[in-house]
């Protein structure tokens, strides 16, 4: 049985996944790593891990090379910039 996710598991992930996160969600049917890297300023090597750790907090998921936003349950949207729990956002670990 999966487990939904909802904001704060959002809020308190660093700026850089905010934003990933952010760029999956307004894409439904899902952005490939190819895509991403043309729209995001991360390097490959940390967007994969990026969306690994998306992945493991339960916020994205892999489906046939294409990474999707897991919907976050009672909540609409988070915008990156929101951070309601003070995380420090110039770590990206």
């Amino acid at each position: 049985m999966a487990s939904q996710v909802d904001s704060s598991t959002l809020n308190v992930q660093p700026r850089q996944r905010r934003m990933v996160y952010e760029d999956l969600a307004k894409a439904p049917e899902g952005l490939s790593v190819k895509d991403l890297l043309r729209d995001c300023d991360i390097p490959e090597d940390q967007l994969r891990d990026t969306l690994r750790k998306l992945d493991s907090a339960g916020l994205a998921q892999r489906v046939k090379g294409t990474w999707r936003a897991v919907p976050l349950h009672g909540a609409e949207s988070v915008p990156a910039s929101v951070d309601e729990t003070g995380a420090d956002d110039t770590l990206d670990g």
